[in-house]
């Protein structure tokens, strides 16, 4: 039986459809909630012990420690704490390891505990004329910061300029991933 030449089945689909739609509309039309006010919350932003890396007058890497406002998610702390070793030192006597002009063009940590610490700058894009020790301590120095401020991370594979580089200035491969290594650092 019909009715103004649509069937009963008809009518059922129509009405289904249009009950649909109603549910999509309300839903669509649901408040949005606003951003927070304060990231520094969401994140869960708080002051944390972090070690850096820098080399003593033993030749070796000594730990400084500085206090830091990271977040709590690792990915989000680590671009923050390498950030923090690029700005050298507190002390004035402990020399740079890394070119000044070094920027850190980003860093990732792989679930498999692989962080990739990507550097870039005009020093390290146009080749930077330094030895075979203070590029080994530049990259343990990296290596060595990442390594003690996320358990997680178990090596540490070196990019410049968002690509694997042979070295940073000439002496280290960078064809391998790092790992920490203890004898190198002042206890």
């Amino acid at each position: 039986m019909t009715w103004n030449g649509i069937s009963g089945r008809s009518r059922g689909l129509r009405a289904r459809a249009t009950f649909l739609l109603f549910l999509i509309a309300i839903v669509a039309c649901k408040k949005q909630q606003p951003l927070s006010r304060n990231l520094n919350v969401e994140n869960k932003v708080a002051m944390r012990r972090v070690l850096l890396f820098y080399e003593s007058q033993e030749l070796l890497l000594a730990p400084e420690a500085r206090d830091l406002p990271l977040p709590e998610n690792p990915a989000g702390a680590l671009d923050l704490v390498l950030r923090e070793l690029l700005k050298g030192s507190v002390n004035a006597a402990v020399p740079r390891l890394l070119p000044a002009d070094t920027v850190l063009r980003g860093s990732y940590l792989l679930p498999d505990g692989t962080a990739f610490v990507d550097l870039g700058g005009p020093t390290l894009t146009q080749g930077w004329g330094t030895g075979s020790h203070q590029e080994l301590m530049s990259i343990y120095s990296v290596v060595q910061t990442v390594t003690a401020n996320f358990p997680e991370a178990k090596r540490v594979r070196m990019l410049v300029n968002g690509e694997p580089a042979e070295t940073l200035a000439g002496h280290v491969s960078l064809s391998r991933p790092f790992s920490p290594v203890p004898s190198i650092v002042r206890h």
